[in-house]
């Protein structure tokens, strides 16, 4: 026959290493606390000197140029009578506040454009 106190001595055996184990696990849990509370302390440190010694930059403002309107078709014509009076591209360029090359590849394309007409005409 079992004696009738053995299974309170195991319930108690039982309830103390459970106790033990809550505290051991506690004592980790801290001990992990601080490892990591030391750890991120030391990088917000870190990060702290680095922003010190890092002289911030000054702002640059980007201003783009303002657009000019293209080629229109006013100016085209003005260029276009200019170049039958015989004026020249630099001129031309001047009085219509264009540049010289803008006013060379009018008259290509003009030259094309009046090329492709004649060609269908011819071929009617």
């Amino acid at each position: 026959m079992i004696h009738p106190v053995i299974p309170y001595l195991l319930l108690a055996l039982g309830l103390i290493s459970s106790i033990f184990l809550f505290f051991t696990l506690k004592l980790e849990v801290q001990r992990n606390a601080r490892k990591h509370r030391k750890r991120i302390d030391e990088m917000t440190r870190r990060l702290d000197q680095a922003s010190e010694r890092a002289q911030p930059e000054p702002w640059t403002i980007f201003v783009p140029p303002s657009l000019r309107s293209g080629f229109n078709l006013s100016k085209r014509f003005q260029a276009m009578r200019m170049l039958r009076r015989g004026e020249d591209t630099a001129h031309i360029a001047a009085v219509l506040g264009v540049s010289q090359r803008e006013v060379e590849l009018l008259i290509r394309v003009q030259g094309i454009g009046a090329a492709a007409l004649t060609k269908a005409a011819g071929s009617r």
